[in-house]
């Protein structure tokens, strides 16, 4: 099983990664990736954007996950670092400031689910990262349980943390907080699309390769 290593390079476990598990997962993160390309292309505006995110996450995994039998690409980590990483920054820039008409703390986990993309890209994992890997699967599998229970709709669609327009035209910060159960007249990002199979999918695939890089 391939893992990301600096310059490119590749390892293999037969333990925790077995090949037929690898083939596995990267059929279901390929599943994933076509599901939110479908809703992507039949959005628009940030929905669209959202969904883009998460065919990025989803082919990375893919990659990740995939075999070097049936990855004749073998894309190296040099490439996947700079992509998650901008990414992330964008999605986190969004979430604070409610860019266009949806405004929604789901932008913030979003950006998280990126760093993790990048920490898993960005090498071998060892004593002195422990703490931060299992804070990560820690996170994702909340985030797992969190769409099997449908909480994510409580969050959808909240007011931005800061009001750019706001900052535009005073001087002073001016912070717009609400309840994480308020719904704001600006939209949402869900919509009324039922991605929670998907996202469940998502998120322990991503836990269980974090685990396994760990314990590697």
């Amino acid at each position: 099983m391939k893992m990301p290593l600096p310059g490119g390079a590749a390892t293999h476990s037969h333990h925790l990664l077995p090949l037929w598990m690898g083939v596995l997962w990267t059929a279901a993160f390929c599943l994933v990736a076509a599901s939110h390309l479908r809703h992507m292309t039949r959005t628009a505006g940030q929905r669209r954007s959202w969904h883009a995110c998460h065919v990025l996450i989803a082919v990375g995994m893919a990659f990740m996950y995939a075999p070097a039998q049936i990855d004749p690409l073998s894309v190296p980590s040099v490439f996947w670092k700079p992509v998650f990483a901008a990414t992330g920054v964008v999605a986190a820039l969004w979430a604070i400031g409610g860019t266009g008409r949806i405004s929604t703390l789901i932008w913030m986990l979003s950006s998280i689910d990126l760093c993790a993309m990048l920490y898993m890209w960005s090498g071998p994992r060892g004593a002195d990262t422990a703490a931060m890997t299992w804070l990560l699967t820690a996170y994702l599998l909340g985030e797992a349980v969190m769409w099997a229970l449908d909480l994510f709709r409580r969050l959808d669609g909240t007011t931005p943390i800061v009001s750019w327009r706001l900052l535009a035209s005073e001087s002073s910060v001016t912070l717009s907080a609400s309840p994480i159960g308020t719904q704001a007249a600006s939209g949402s990002l869900l919509g009324e699309l039922d991605i929670s199979a998907s996202m469940i999918t998502m998120a322990i695939g991503m836990a269980y390769m974090l685990v396994a890089m760990q314990l590697m």
